[in-house]
């Protein structure tokens, strides 16, 4: 099969390399579309701590399930096109039984860990394939991921309808997240950016958004909460200016859910967490039920109309180079995806 091989940090080719082999209980899917996301740019540039080379980028994809070795269930069959949440975990340890496997000890990433998306097949644990539903455009299923990360952390910031929240970093995770939560019933939604691209995206989708380099960050965010300061803070950009501001822009007794990860470890205000009494939740990637949920939001199409304004181009996987090229060098995108198949 063509795949786009990492063979070492910032080493790429396209080559052939045997289909993947099958172990009992994992399908075989043909891969139409796949996304290049952060954690891709992360291993490409040899910045994530776990990543193991050589190895296929990717994993955010849509394909069809053309081969099985072992029992299909859930109306699933070969043949149909299907979403795949593309994370291993053991499945037996008390988290994945608390259904946390997004933090399971074992956990293991397409992609980062194992040969990922970027190439004509890729092989998954049959329990982690889905059929698509009907009427989900190929391209738009090929977000399913990243929309799943954004469910995950809107579900762990425990958002109420009717509270407020505040998105630090409006990239397309933030934005996502910014979405996720107004679909969820918050009657204020606010992100603070930088990059003019980002604002401009995030305006024309209805957000309020504050540039902290051009306006008073504390001061916008008081007027428009009154001084009360907001329910849910985000933090999605992890960088020392967003982890410093997030204690302040959070209301007394409110919650901030830490996203981003930072390049080095910065100081949190513990001051301001306990006379607040502010709670702190971490958020990683997302867990399964989070996957499921997302199909579910796509299936609807109650986002599609905001979601396919974040494809900005497809390159076939011939171009993967080019398009890692685009995807590092240009900051006025949100999202590349390549047509595998």
């Amino acid at each position: 099969m063509k795949a786009a091989l990492l063979r070492q940090v910032k080493d790429l080719m396209i080559t052939q390399l045997p289909q993947p082999e099958l172990g009992y209980g994992d399908g075989l899917v043909k891969v139409k579309y796949a996304g290049i996301c952060g954690t891709d740019l992360h291993v490409y540039h040899g910045h994530h701590k776990t990543a193991k080379y050589p190895v296929v980028l990717g994993h955010e994809f849509v394909g069809t399930l053309v081969e099985a070795n072992g029992e299909l269930s859930g109306g699933l069959n070969i043949g149909d096109d299907v979403l795949v949440q593309p994370y291993y975990a053991c499945g037996t340890c008390s988290l994945c039984i608390q259904g946390r496997d997004n933090i399971c000890s074992k956990l293991s990433i397409l992609g980062v860990h194992r040969n990922g998306c970027f190439a004509e097949y890729v092989g998954a644990p049959i329990k982690k394939i889905y059929k698509m539903p009907d009427g989900i455009d190929y391209k738009l299923a090929a977000l399913t991921e990243p929309l799943s990360v954004a469910m995950h952390d809107v579900r762990m910031s425990r958002l109420q309808v009717g509270q407020t929240a505040f998105v630090i970093g409006g990239g397309p995770i933030g934005v996502l997240i910014a979405l996720v939560a107004r679909l969820s019933g918050a009657s204020k939604v606010v992100i603070s950016e930088v990059n003019p691209y980002r604002i401009k995206f995030a305006e024309q989708l209805g957000f309020t958004v504050i540039n902290p380099q051009a306006a008073d960050l504390l001061n916008g965010a008081d007027q428009l909460t009154h001084g009360l300061g907001f329910d849910v803070i985000f933090e999605a950009s992890g960088t020392r200016q967003g982890i410093e501001a997030m204690t302040q822009l959070v209301k007394i007794g409110g919650r901030i859910v830490s996203i981003g990860f930072p390049a080095e470890k910065y100081p949190v205000d513990t001051a301001a967490i306990t006379s607040k009494e502010i709670a702190i939740q971490g958020a990683r990637i997302h867990a399964q039920i989070n996957f499921m949920e997302a199909i579910a939001v796509l299936a609807s199409g109650v986002l599609d109309e905001h979601l396919y304004k974040f494809i900005d181009k497809v390159y076939p996987l011939d171009e993967f180079a080019e398009a890692m090229r685009y995807s590092i060098e240009d900051q006025e995108h949100f999202k590349v995806l390549v047509a595998v198949s």
